[in-house]
């Protein structure tokens, strides 16, 4: 059963009267700036996805134009703003993650908090992805340094990190990241409750409340709940018979549902959806799994069955009106 029905879930009333933390990303998906523009007074922070770092520590753009539009449009609303910074090179980068975090860890934190203050961001996201296991103390010893560095100028740290369990913190793509170490050292902790399953992998929910939960569950057992955010996807996945699959974002879910005159089915366990369809372009029988109103609601309101200190969405483009009416809805419920 879904946390948000148990007892003995438990929070302070600090954090129960706070308002939570609505973060949702701005990262190059079409529609990207009419879903910042119509949307905005659903969320009250933004994560600017634009940037890498390089091994030497320099700060880049990710080869999209800069947001200039976005960020005034926020500047203006005096809506927060974080300059998410990637470890990408032509992909993950590990060996980026390396230097950033060794080598050129003075250099990388230096430009970090020169690129906030120039940018006028409230606070820098780190999304270090493929962190080698050989690194966890090395990140670790990365996000503290940066975080003191940070705070001294009056800005935040959020640190993207992927979401596990027990069951698998030991795995080699989750070893990387210490939740205790890195929640002490930053605001917020941006759990990444999506991509449960991807494409190349059997069809299967992308955020099930089941595995959301469990990472939950190991989450507030070495962070304080008021710094973790879980994850929202406004997208599921549409695979092909040979699981290879494409992002099917929530807004073109419904027309595809109508097209094929299809029934989706809400799988209780989960609490995610999905459904089949021959496709008409001969690539045989697709499987989808995604969201809807009810299960956006649902692990929305694990904010506040956890107590935490809020949710993330991605991403701006993605979405329509149904999903912030949903998620909103969610975080409402006590």
């Amino acid at each position: 059963m879904i946390a948000v029905l148990l007892a003995g879930l438990a929070f302070s009333s600090a954090a129960a009267s706070a308002a939570p933390m609505v973060l949702t990303y701005y990262s190059d998906y079409q529609g990207n700036y009419a879903a910042l523009t119509k949307y905005y007074s659903n969320f009250n922070a933004v994560s600017v996805d634009f940037y890498n770092i390089t091994k030497d520590g320099a700060i880049t753009g990710n080869g999209a134009a800069t947001p200039t539009n976005a960020l005034s449009f926020l500047r203006d609303r005096k809506i927060a703003a974080y300059g998410c910074i990637s470890n990408v090179d032509s992909d993950w980068s590990a060996d980026i993650a390396h230097a950033v975090s060794t080598t050129a860890l003075n250099q990388s934190v230096a430009n970090l908090v020169k690129f906030a203050q120039a940018n006028g961001f409230a606070g820098i996201n780190i999304d270090f992805e493929a962190v080698a296991q050989g690194d966890r103390n090395n990140f670790s010893n990365f996000i503290q340094v940066l975080g003191r560095a940070l705070h001294a100028k009056g800005l935040k740290l959020i640190v993207s990190v992927p979401a596990f369990s027990t069951k698998d913190e030991n795995h080699e793509a989750n070893y990387g990241y210490d939740l205790r170490a890195l929640g002490a050292a930053a605001d917020y902790l941006q759990i990444m409750t999506y991509d449960e399953t991807i494409p190349t992998w059997g069809p299967g929910p992308v955020a099930g409340s089941d595995w959301m939960e469990n990472d939950l569950d190991y989450a507030v057992s070495l962070v304080p709940a008021s710094k973790i955010l879980n994850g929202i996807p406004a997208y599921g996945y549409d695979w092909k018979s040979d699981n290879s699959g494409k992002q099917l974002f929530w807004s073109k879910t419904q027309a595809l549902i109508s097209q094929y005159g299809v029934k989706p089915r809400y799988d209780a366990g989960t609490h995610s959806v999905n459904f089949t369809y021959a496709a008409k372009d001969g690539s045989g029988m697709h499987t989808v799994w995604t969201e809807n109103a009810r299960s956006v609601a649902l692990k929305a309101s694990l904010v506040n069955a956890y107590g935490l200190g809020g949710t993330s969405a991605y991403a701006l483009g993605m979405e329509d009106a149904a999903f912030w009416a949903a998620l909103k809805q969610g975080l409402s419920q006590q």
